[in-house]
């Protein structure tokens, strides 16, 4: 007799349902609007993050070449006071071989 009952109860509800279901086109386009606008964004937002990634990596490796070059330059310059010294003390000797030769 429950089962009976039941299945009245569901029958009837079934039945004072709108005949007509109500028309949710509008929410249906808006719905995939914002789910289109969601997924654009989303990619937006993934290249901005490679494109920061990639630039970060490019910064890196300039600063990386930018210390050596400058590091290069310490040592080039120590090199050159180096050979100025050197430089100076050979000609000191070469004007004092000549100042010898013309003393003779």
């Amino acid at each position: 007799m429950r089962l009976q009952t039941v299945s009245v109860l569901l029958l009837i509800a079934t039945l004072s349902q709108p005949v007509f279901a109500r028309n949710i086109l509008n929410e249906q386009t808006d719905a995939a609007t914002a789910r289109d606008a969601v997924g654009d964004a989303m990619s937006k937002l993934t290249d901005l993050e490679q494109r920061i990634k990639s630039q970060e990596a490019l910064v890196a490796q300039e600063q990386a070449k930018l210390k050596q070059y400058q590091s290069d330059k310490a040592q080039t310059e120590k090199d050159l006071e180096t050979k100025k010294a050197i430089f100076e003390q050979k000609s000191k000797v070469l004007d004092d071989a000549w100042k010898q030769r013309n003393d003779y």
